[in-house]
């Protein structure tokens, strides 16, 4: 896990979290799910996806220059973007199932990691408000967690808002139990995977025509279109790094 602070300021915070509050209302009118997932154990929380078309700010977030940076670093230059989505914890909700985020690639993993996850801190992100917990030296190992297991030992991920932090596609992880008696968090999660993986939202058929005609040609390679999303991608990132 590594964490950078201070990568949003709090006018680019509050813009976020405007986009965040307008993308739950549409959801919340037009009837998509929110809450009550199964891997969270209760329906406190909201979990809200497909942000790359809900607002130009999320579409900023997926290309931050430090996101494009810290991603190569850890997957290579050829990779996709697989989702981005958001968990907005409420008081009294509970823990998530301890999981890894490569979890679905049949075990054993290969020695290096297949995924990774920028997440971004849109509130501070503190033990009592429900911070992302993690099983230290867990991305050394070439499967997930136990499933049922429930005696991992975890730490927390605190960090002020405006940072992010990066996790490793094999690290074991989960959503932190918010204690608070009335703090929300909300945190953004991109999900980065190398080009072989098929992308957990199919982009092919949710992304609206003015949506695409306005991407960057990097962020239309990430999210599969073109002739040869992954060549292109790595050309354009090369680009893009040089530039």
């Amino acid at each position: 896990i590594s964490i950078m602070e201070g990568v949003l300021n709090e006018e680019e915070l509050e813009r976020v979290r405007d986009a965040v509050r307008g993308g739950v209302e549409r959801d919340e009118k037009h009837g998509v799910q929110l809450h009550g997932f199964p891997f969270d154990p209760d329906t406190l929380n909201t979990r809200i996806f497909d942000l790359v078309n809900k607002d130009e700010v999320f579409r900023e977030l997926v290309e931050h220059p430090l996101a494009l940076q810290l991603v190569p670093h850890v997957i290579g230059s050829n990779f996709l973007l697989s989702n981005f989505s958001g968990n907005i914890t409420a008081p009294g909700s509970g823990p998530m199932g301890l999981h890894a985020d490569q979890g679905y690639v049949p075990a054993p993993w290969p020695p290096y990691p297949l995924a990774v996850n920028i997440a971004w801190a849109i509130d501070d992100f503190t033990v009592e408000c429900g911070a992302t917990r993690f099983v230290p030296a867990s991305h050394g190992g070439m499967e997930g967690p136990e499933p049922g297991r429930t005696d991992y030992e975890t730490v927390p991920i605190e960090c002020p808002a405006g940072s992010i932090f990066v996790m490793d596609g094999r690290v074991w992880h989960e959503t932190g139990p918010n204690i608070s008696k009335d703090k929300t968090r909300i945190g953004l999660f991109a999900y980065y995977v190398r080009p072989f993986l098929r992308p957990q939202w199919n982009w092919s058929l949710t992304v609206p025509e003015d949506v695409l005609k306005e991407a960057s040609p990097l962020l239309q390679a990430m999210l599969g279109f073109g002739d040869n999303p992954t060549g292109s991608l790595n050309s354009l990132y090369l680009k893009n790094k040089k530039s």
